[in-house]
């Protein structure tokens, strides 16, 4: 038996909408780990600086260690403290 107050508080937290766990990923959303997820995080970097006047940004994408049923991935740039080669960042080679 509750009390009036904590009953109206238990019924307030039942009718609020449970939020979403953070592991959980909605359909629109790409896992960037995956070779897909990667492709597609590489097209995004590389259109933003290319709209931007930026065209010598290079990206590759490399495997990376992962379970034997799950690989990853991660993309690999030529930016530098996310700066393209033309304004301060890297010259596209790997240090």
């Amino acid at each position: 038996m509750l009390d009036p107050a904590m009953q109206a508080f238990a019924d307030e937290m039942q009718a609020k909408p449970r939020p979403r766990r953070a592991g959980t990923r909605r359909a629109e959303q790409l896992d960037n780990l995956s070779g897909l997820g990667a492709q597609r995080l590489s097209e995004m970097i590389r259109s933003f600086w290319m709209a931007s006047g930026f065209a010598n940004v290079e990206t590759q994408i490399v495997p990376c260690t992962g379970t034997g049923e799950r690989p990853t991935y991660a993309v690999r740039s030529n930016l530098l403290n996310a700066l393209p080669p033309a304004i301060g960042g890297g010259d596209g080679d790997t240090r």
